[in-house]
């Protein structure tokens, strides 16, 4: 065919197909934004030395910043970015410097034109109150006392201390920050020393020798305890900081740390490069997990006993009976990024996917090396149903490598930066093969040590590690956006013993997505039963494959190990399913229950294969779980009872998607079930999932059992957070005095953020709901800030709009701003004014 008829071929396919699919499809889009490119530079940092004391009590510091660089080119002046500091006075290269500080930037004006070739030194003294970057919280276990942490990513730190505030420049950094007891610190490096200071403070000296990235400084205050792991390698000093009295939890919650570190050094083939490895431990970490150089904060629901807590990292899902972030995945993911990020490093915000989508790839291969080939399967299997189900809900797409956002919020999307971005690295793997894939990655990381990184560095280390041209490959998935949506067809061919197989890509084909080229396998089912695999490569609107096959094939499986990032839709008889369902891979299979769930319910089948897979106490658990789970597409009652019977199982993961099946019968059995659950469970996790699952499934769920619900307690207060929940779905006023108290201190964020959702569900006019938003967008946490200042446009609070402008105008941190102007926006359009 010419290129003119392909072209006009593609063209007729692609609307015909566009035609066919539902709106949701159609309605794709490439989100828009502000274009992020990369941000100049006038000086060179190289080294950070800030002298701090931190008054806990009034959120305060004090101190000064010295800050040796030098020149890029000849300038009159020295700019920094400093947000809302009170700089009361300069000194460049020793002397006296005049200087304007507006809230946004620190001008340090030089007596005569400065130029590159020497190094320079500014001193700054200041003081500040931050509003962002730096952040106080309550210790919600101590009465009057605080912790206090560091968070830069997407230019915070500027709100604490002078510096050039974005990732395209590397320092090494020195933090002396003076506390009074019976508080810590710990940061980056090594800790050269503490010295006692006056009015029985101390200072803690702390310095990191090896260039990173400005927005990896950290500073962690807390009355911590350290406690010691095996060194890695025998030298790399491993340890762990935990509140006081909870030493115990932290050496089980680290516990694979050393093992990690050592397994991702070999796998890489480039061995950790950092002085040491510290893990610090905060009830109620604001940002979840962060990876600062050497030393990672975590939420303290990492810090657990063995037998007690769920695999779930900080706040449990109640709505699926797995997570992506397991306690075990997100150690492994904030240490991988001591590869990729703190080593490696995004040049700009828009390829932040070289950080975030390896880290989260990584935490996948130390599932791989925890529980073998099937775990690694099917977390990526579940990382990448979890995106394809954000395109069809938001209904956007986008390019890995994307430059238009208007937040970092915008940009660090889990769904795609995370989730697609680590499905996509497992795609790649698959197609240059085990051995060049991390071959390549381990020149990739020694060519690039300790340096600035772009989507093309990448690109041309594997070309020069194994000589394969990527372009195409980089072009669908790295700079292109979207997925494919595969229509798969196959016949027996009796008359020439061939079986064809057409492969029709039918996603929209619009800006951002087009046709793919995908390398795939082909599993064909032979009628003795074996099994061979066939090699071939996707390339256009609709490919058809011929392969030889003396007889009609018991089952023909694209992709069976789930290698490629693509919807695969292939409607099959009944037989072929089910001899799939017990004889393909592993994601083959799981393709194969939930159509037969879909299609062919109340089939005896259907029945027979679920029931083999739930009592074979040897299959792989995730398959059992998702068979589980599928009985709630079934809804037989057969099927209701084997959700009764998986309820028993040893692994509370299997009882708890039988859990999320149940919901969805509708009958009194099915009800009477859950209730049992919440009953007599052992398990928190199980428990929370069944309250929530039963206010889903019965509206007249009586308050008095909510109520009950309410007072238990639970290891991460899950328990507490599924009745708030429900008392939302089911929007219960009665119990309205229940849920008022618990959006307030001492409750965790997760507690207090469940509260305020059904508060604004059952009352959202009313004035304390307006004042305790208020008051948590001032001073929460900062995911319940974020939240807050969202809910107080959504329920119009006209109070708000002076805290709100006061925010914009501020600007300290561009995910409040965002959500501050869209508040704005929306309590004017609903109220009016301007």
């Amino acid at each position: 065919m010419s290129n003119a008829l392909r072209r006009l071929h593609s063209i007729v396919l692609a609307l015909l197909a566009v035609a066919a699919l539902p709106a949701f499809c159609v309605a794709q889009a490439l989100p828009g934004g502000k274009l992020h490119a990369n941000r100049e530079r006038e000086i060179d940092i190289r080294h950070l030395r800030a002298e701090i004391e931190i008054d806990v009590a009034k959120k305060e510091i004090s101190g000064v910043a010295t800050i040796e660089f030098e020149p890029l080119r000849k300038i009159s002046a020295v700019t920094l970015d400093a947000i809302q500091l009170d700089v009361t006075k300069v000194l460049l290269d020793g002397g006296p410097a005049e200087f304007n500080a507006d809230g946004r930037s620190l001008v340090i004006s030089a007596k005569e034109p400065i130029g590159p070739g020497r190094a320079r030194r500014a001193e700054i003294t200041y003081r500040a109150r931050p509003r962002a970057g730096m952040y106080f919280q309550a210790d919600i276990e101590h009465e009057g006392r605080s912790y206090v942490m560091t968070y830069g990513e997407g230019g915070l730190h500027a709100n604490w201390v002078p510096l050039y505030n974005d990732v395209n420049d590397r320092l090494t950094s020195e933090m002396l920050v003076t506390v009074p007891p019976p508080y810590v610190v710990v940061s980056n490096g090594t800790l050269v020393g503490r010295s006692e200071r006056s009015q029985g403070t101390f200072t803690y000296h702390w310095k990191q020798d090896l260039p990173h990235p400005q927005y990896l400084i950290a500073i962690y205050v807390g009355d911590f305890e350290r406690g010691e792991l095996a060194p890695a390698f025998g030298s790399i000093p491993l340890a762990y900081w935990v509140p006081r009295g909870r030493l115990a939890e932290g050496a089980y919650g680290f516990r694979s740390t050393t093992r990690m570190v050592e397994h991702f050094s070999q796998r890489l083939g480039y061995r950790y490069p950092w002085v040491k490895y510290d893990q610090v431990a905060i009830p109620d970490y604001p940002i979840g997990a962060m990876e600062h150089t050497g030393v990672t904060g975590h939420d303290g629901g990492v810090l657990r006993l063995e037998g007690r807590a769920p695999d779930d990292f900080g706040p449990p899902t109640l709505d699926e009976y797995t997570t992506d972030w397991t306690a075990e995945a997100t150690i492994s993911h904030e240490l991988a990024h001591h590869w990729f990020g703190d080593n490696l490093t995004c040049r700009n915000l828009s390829g932040i996917w070289l950080n975030e989508s390896f880290a989260s790839y990584l935490m996948m291969l130390w599932a791989e090396e925890l529980h073998g080939r099937d775990e690694l399967l099917f977390v990526v299997d579940r990382a990448r149903r979890h995106y394809f189900d954000h395109v069809a809900t938001k209904h956007v797409i986008r390019p890995l490598e994307y430059a238009k956002f208007d937040s970092p919020d915008d940009i660090f999307e889990t769904e795609h930066t995370y989730l697609k971005g680590a499905a996509v690295l497992h795609m790649l793997r698959a197609i240059l093969g085990d051995e060049p894939y991390f071959r390549a990655l381990a020149h990739y990381l020694k060519k690039h040590e300790f340096s600035n990184v772009e989507s093309r560095d990448l690109k041309i280390a594997i070309e020069e590690a194994t000589g394969r041209n990527l372009d195409w490959f980089f072009a669908d998935w790295i700079t292109g956006g979207g997925h494919p949506v595969l229509e798969v067809e196959w016949r027996w061919l009796a008359d020439v013993k061939k079986i064809d197989v057409s492969v029709t890509q039918v996603q929209p084909k619009i800006q951002g997505q087009d046709t793919f080229r995908l390398p795939a396998t082909i599993a064909i089912a032979e009628k003795s039963g074996a099994i061979r695999r066939e090699t071939v490569e996707i390339d256009g609107d609709d490919d058809h494959f011929l392969f030889p096959c003396e007889e009609k094939p018991l089952m023909v499986s694209l992709d069976p190990e789930g290698s490629l990032v693509a919807e695969i839709r292939c409607e099959k008889k009944i037989e072929e399913l089910v001899f799939q369902a017990r004889h393909d891979a592993l994601i083959g299979r799981l393709r194969a229950l939930a159509q037969l769930a879909e299609r062919f319910p109340t089939r005896g089948e259907t029945l027979d294969v679920f029931r083999e897979i739930l009592s074979d106490a040897a299959a792989f658990w995730g398959l059992r779980a998702e068979a589980a789970l599928l009985l709630g597409t079934i809804r037989t009652p057969a099927s209701e009872a084997l959700a009764k019977s998986a309820l028993a199982a040893p692994d509370y993961r299997m009882r708890k998607a039988a859990v999320l099946g149940l919901e969805k019968f509708g009958t009194e059995s099915a009800l009477a079930l859950l209730r049992a659950v919440v009953e007599k469970d052992p398990h928190d996790d199980v428990v929370a999932a069944a309250i929530l699952a039963s206010a889903k499934a019965d509206p007249a769920l009586a308050s008095a059992f909510l109520r009950e619900q309410l007072g238990r307690g639970a290891w991460y207060d899950e328990i507490r957070l599924a009745s708030l929940k429900a008392i939302a779905e089911l929007e219960r006023a009665a119990l309205l005095p229940e849920v008022r108290p618990r959006a307030n201190l001492p409750h965790n964020t997760a507690v207090r953020q469940a509260a305020l959702e059904a508060w604004i569900a059952i009352d959202p006019t009313d004035a304390a709901l307006h004042a305790a938003l208020f008051d948590a967008a001032r001073s929460a946490p900062y995911p319940l800030q974020k939240f807050s200042i969202e809910k107080l446009g959504a329920v119009c609070v006209k109070d708000a709009v002076p805290f709100l402008e006061e925010l914009l105008r501020q600007d300290v941190d561009a995910n409040l701003t965002k959500r501050a102007k869209k508040a704005l926006e929306e309590i004017r359009r609903v109220r009016g004014g301007s």
